[in-house]
């Protein structure tokens, strides 16, 4: 009975407007022309808020930084400037556990919807403004193209969203990037002649979350698919997901914005096409005949991109005016310190345990400098593969030499997959052409998969073999290739001899060529074959980036 009543007092007070007061809305007055005025950019620099996104990016700024889990706001899909209530549920989470608390939210939502839907009914059936809400979503829709005419639409499209604030997940973000935004800010800048703020971007892609995983199968701060990581050369596998590496991701993520730059021509476009993808980006810009982002944002009358990608760019835009001045919108966060780390490549395999062990590094420590090596790996089913690269906490590295003995090598084949092929992990009797030999290829390929410039290997490497080869014993390898148990070390082989090197050699492999073609760029070049335009510009001795069909170009 008593949450009958407290339902009541909501819509009750809902319904002579209350919900709608400027305290409410989230900074939004009734003409989005004077709310442009209201709040000028601070940010300088190619990321400046234009005046047609302005209520837009206040829209997401308010999400972000005001509201929180336990309130509501209730806005129009397309133009989500335009607000038409909140719903604050923070005395109800007080006394509710958070079952009870989901259910009544979700109820009172409904009904508040509902209510406000069928309000509007009785304006497009001609009835005059009755009700409070009534004159402020005619005052409200004043700002939106069609004004009147758009009613009806309104109902028909079922364009009025609700969304919940998220200032808590926001601030644990804010605490958790200053962990790697340094290291990330001078890749971005120092490495590859990016902007600074593009480091923002994860705040609205995982809130910072190094472990996170998308509903579609994304990962990592960067959220990067599996397809697409594997092409900027990351490691995705069932022990090993470099997606969740934040220096190796934010690599994957400098390398992708800057070859969307250099197809699409802007920074809007190029952040918009780390959500549509740049052949998608590039379609609606020749729907829409413009490739300025707010005239396509903004457009009067036709959504070219979903809801998501419609506001990418905004939400960024928010994000990088948010991290600028932090301390004002989160003053109680304490930020997390900068993670110092030393970088330690595994020649043998071993497992966790040992690495911490002998590191004198807490296994927790080790693990929060190491989110690409996978659960099989931190519970002992696995280990970390030869040529990892482990991250060591630099308050532990005085041990890091003391790492060197291996553990018995129980499997040939690393349960690590890439787009190219598998891994395959060197034995003692193991030479390059044997391998070859194995995986029907030649060692030169093998040499060129793994940008070997020697045929020099060692026990316990890891190499990339093509994936469609034959494995041992003459069976077929299956296509996923997590061939595992292959041979056990002989009793006579002790682990001193596993340890010793054995080195063949062969020649280095021959370069590679690529004959353009029609529609090719540079930068198209380069993605396809997992380089730089840098790289492929010094191999070639090209100044400017101006291709012709039926040029021959050298790969690096």
């Amino acid at each position: 009975m008593k949450r009958v009543s407290c339902l009541f007092l909501v819509f009750s007070t809902l319904m002579v407007g209350s919900a709608y007061s400027a305290d409410a809305t989230p900074g939004f007055g009734s003409n989005l022309g004077l709310q442009t005025g209201m709040r000028e950019s601070s940010v300088s620099g190619p990321f400046q808020v234009p005046p047609k996104l302005r209520g837009r990016v206040d829209f997401w700024k308010d999400v972000f930084a005001k509201y929180g889990r336990n309130q509501v706001v209730i806005h129009h899909r397309e133009f989500p400037q335009v607000v038409f209530g909140v719903l604050d549920f923070s005395a109800e989470a007080e006394t509710m556990n958070d079952v009870e608390l989901e259910r009544y939210k979700d109820r009172v939502e409904k009904e508040t919807v509902l209510s406000m839907k069928q309000q509007i009914r009785q304006l497009v059936n001609g009835e005059d403004p009755s009700t409070p809400f009534q004159e402020s979503f005619v005052d409200k829709m004043q700002t939106v193209p069609e004004g009147s005419r758009s009613y009806r639409r309104l109902l028909d499209e079922d364009l009025i969203r609700t969304q919940t604030g998220i200032r808590e997940r926001y601030a644990q973000a804010i605490s958790r990037a200053w962990k790697y935004l340094p290291v990330m800010e001078q890749i971005f800048t120092s490495e590859y002649g990016l902007p600074k703020e593009l480091t923002r971007l994860p705040f609205i892609e995982s809130s910072f979350d190094y472990t996170a995983y998308s509903s579609v199968g994304a990962a990592g701060i960067w959220q990067f698919m599996p397809r697409t990581a594997r092409s900027h050369r990351m490691l995705v596998g069932r022990y090993v997901d470099e997606r969740r590496d934040p220096v190796k991701a934010t690599r994957g993520a400098a390398e992708y914005l800057r070859l969307a730059y250099q197809e699409l021509g802007s920074w809007p476009l190029a952040i918009t096409s780390y959500n549509h993808g740049v052949g998608g980006v590039r379609s609606k810009l020749r729907a829409a005949g413009t490739s300025n982002i707010a005239d396509i944002i903004e457009h009067p009358s036709e959504r070219f991109f979903g809801f998501a990608s419609t506001n990418f760019y905004p939400e960024f835009l928010a994000a990088v005016e948010i991290f600028q001045e932090h301390d004002k919108y989160f003053p109680e966060v304490s930020v997390q310190p900068p993670l110092r780390l030393v970088a330690y490549p595994v020649k043998k395999p071993m497992s966790t345990s040992q690495a911490s062990r002998q590191l004198g590094v807490p296994l927790e420590s080790l693990k929060e400098a190491n989110y690409a090596l996978l659960d099989p790996v931190w519970k002992g089913s696995a280990k970390i593969p030869a040529g990892y690269v482990l991250q060591v906490p630099v308050q532990h590295t005085d041990r890091m030499n003391e790492v060197r003995t291996p553990e018995p090598i129980k499997s040939r084949i690393v349960t690590t997959s890439s787009g190219e092929g598998k891994m395959y992990r060197v034995t003692r009797k193991d030479s390059l052409q044997s391998i070859a030999a194995r995986f029907n290829t030649t060692p030169e390929h093998i040499a060129q998969m793994n940008r070997l410039t020697t045929g020099d290997i060692s026990i316990g490497q890891v190499l990339l073999v093509p994936r469609n080869g034959a494995s041992l014993g003459g069976q077929s390898a299956r296509p996923d290739a997590m061939v595992e148990a292959i041979t056990e070390p002989s009793p006579a082989q002790s682990v001193e001899k596993v340890t010793a090197p054995t080195k063949k050699t062969v020649a280095p492999p021959p370069p590679r060529t690529h004959k353009v073609r029609k529609g090719e760029t540079l930068g198209s070049i380069a993605s396809r074959y997992g380089r730089s335009i840098a790289e492929v510009k010094r191999a070639n001795k090209m100044r400017g980036s101006t291709l012709v069909a039926g040029q021959v170009i050298r790969i690096p």
